[in-house]
């Protein structure tokens, strides 16, 4: 078993050149967030917006998986085509 768990976070531009970003768990992706420009009206909390609940789900399943692993937290940035 990997002793290690990475959490990656990607960050880029939008099309219309606004920041964006990424979470991966050992590549894999578990959130993404960027601009709603185009639709403000899907501004909805646990729609197009992560909220509280959705961190909370997401720690509590994090910690319990990866328990005692070495945490390694890395930056980085987005591809043009992701």
């Amino acid at each position: 078993m990997k002793e290690t768990v990475t959490l990656t976070v990607l960050t880029g531009e939008s099309w219309e050149g606004l920041r964006r970003e990424t979470l991966l768990v050992d590549v894999k992706e578990y959130f993404s967030a960027g601009p709603l420009s185009e639709c403000p009206e899907d501004a909805i909390l646990e729609r197009d917006l992560i909220g509280p609940s959705d961190i909370t789900e997401f720690l509590e399943s994090f910690l319990q998986k990866h328990n005692g692993k070495k945490l390694v937290i890395e930056y980085g940035d987005l591809d043009e085509d992701e």
